[in-house]
């Protein structure tokens, strides 16, 4: 038969074993929620690292984009002031500025002329 302290100590030994199963249980629980915290984690940093490259590709191209239109802006204004300045050209060609002697002299050699036509009629048609 078993004595009564041999069976205690099947007790203690069995709870012992029931107790270290629970704890390896937890354990495996644990390590399998730690796995997926570490999946979780490298899928984030997969992302996050997607995320930036996707980024620096925007930035850049948002950089070029600004960087054209200023040179746009720069080109045209340049242009602008070509043409301005052709304009001007073409104006002040189309545009006779007559000095202030020459505007007399205008006027005398249309009055000399007027006088001459009349005199000339005159004389063809006169006495």
């Amino acid at each position: 038969m078993t004595s009564p302290e041999n069976t205690e100590e099947k007790a203690a030994a069995y709870a012992r074993g029931l107790d270290a199963g629970r704890i390896e249980q937890r354990l495996q629980g644990h390590d399998e929620h730690l796995r997926k915290i570490n999946g979780s984690i490298d899928s984030m940093a997969q992302a996050l690292r997607s995320l930036t490259e996707e980024l620096r590709g925007n930035v850049t191209l948002f950089s070029a984009n600004v960087t054209a239109d200023r040179r746009d802006a720069s080109e045209r204004e340049r242009i602008a002031a070509v043409r301005v300045e052709e304009a001007g050209l073409v104006e002040s060609q189309r545009t006779v500025r007559w000095t202030a002697w020459q505007r007399w002299f205008a006027v005398v050699g249309a009055i000399v002329l007027i006088v001459n036509f009349g005199l000339g009629l005159y004389l063809a048609f006169g006495p």
